[in-house]
């Protein structure tokens, strides 16, 4: 049976929908960026956080003192926090702007790879985590946006 409704219903159903979806990208990108995140002691992972209209300035606090000089006795924590960290805001709305950042001094150049530029002199670089697997999650998420937009449409 075809469901009835005025314009403004239809036009609420829409943008709930289109809410939920942003929602739903937020939260898969930030989860996918944490979980593809190289660990050492996890300060970089617990660092990620989302910001509406504006880049926050959270940091996960101070860096753990390596137990020996090449930094391969670190203790990263059993389970690194992919806790979703909103930062000034609660739930997101159409018409606003998110990002997805991490604002660590070592951030990029470890999200850049072995490619970063050498003038960093291969500091931060990580052996667990392939040079572009920041683009490889963006790329990622297009496809998810798609797959959950059409699963949105079917169920409306």
């Amino acid at each position: 049976m075809a469901r009835i409704t005025t314009i403004q219903g239809f036009g609420d159903a829409v943008n709930s929908a289109m809410e939920q979806l942003l929602r739903s990208a937020v939260l898969e990108i930030d989860s996918r960026l944490k979980q593809a995140s190289p660990v050492d002691t996890g300060r970089f992972r617990a660092s990620w956080q989302v910001g509406e209209n504006a880049v926050g300035s959270y940091d996960a606090g101070p860096q753990q003192s390596p137990v020996n000089e090449d930094r391969s006795l670190t203790k990263p924590p059993n389970k690194p926090s992919v806790e979703l960290r909103k930062m000034n805001y609660e739930q997101e709305r159409l018409g606003n702007v998110y990002s997805v950042h991490n604002n660590l001094p070592y951030a990029e150049p470890l999200a850049g790879g072995p490619s970063f530029p050498p003038s960093w002199g291969g500091r931060y670089r990580s052996k667990q985590a392939d040079p572009g697997w920041v683009e490889g999650v963006a790329k990622d998420i297009q496809g998810f946006v798609q797959r959950t937009a059409d699963r949105i449409a079917r169920q409306s």
